[in-house]
């Protein structure tokens, strides 16, 4: 299983850094042979490990969070914890976003952030009023487990 989120992170951090790439010189023709499979040298956004979770489900979906009402400072979500690890990527705006033990933190295009599994997410939410932001979200939840719990 961790073989396979590996791999899947590797793929989706070079397909995010193929998109923010420069475009590259187109390349010369050579006598020398040229390996079949190069390996590539991709930098991770983020790396973490998320322990063994059996029988677990991958979930990635685009969540689009409104604009904030004029002046509002809520969340664009009740207080909820999520039943596994949650892996988040910034593709449009800014957002606020608080997950204990962690404070608030500002995120922007290009940010990215881990959420623990059962640990308290207690604020997302737009800082535009204008305009919705946009997360790529990754969730690895366990089979048969709603992906969040609703926090008092």
């Amino acid at each position: 299983m961790n073989a396979a989120l590996g791999a899947l992170a590797t793929l989706l951090s070079g397909t995010i850094a193929s998109l923010r790439a420069e475009p590259r010189p187109p390349q010369q023709s050579s006598p020398q042979t040229v390996p079949s499979n190069p390996p590539r040298q991709v930098p991770a956004l983020l790396q973490q490990s998320i322990g063994d979770i059996a029988d677990a489900e991958v979930t990635m979906l685009i969540l689009n969070i409104p604009p904030r009402p004029l002046g509002g400072q809520h969340s664009a979500f009740p207080m909820h914890k999520h039943s596994g690890p949650v892996f988040a990527y910034v593709l449009e705006g800014s957002v606020e976003n608080q997950v204990d033990p962690d404070g608030l933190k500002k995120y922007n295009v290009g940010d990215c952030w881990y959420e623990p599994a059962m640990h308290v997410h207690r604020l997302l939410r737009n800082m535009s009023e204008m305009q919705a932001a946009k997360l790529l979200i990754f969730e690895v939840l366990p089979k048969g487990k709603p992906a969040a719990y609703p926090v008092k």
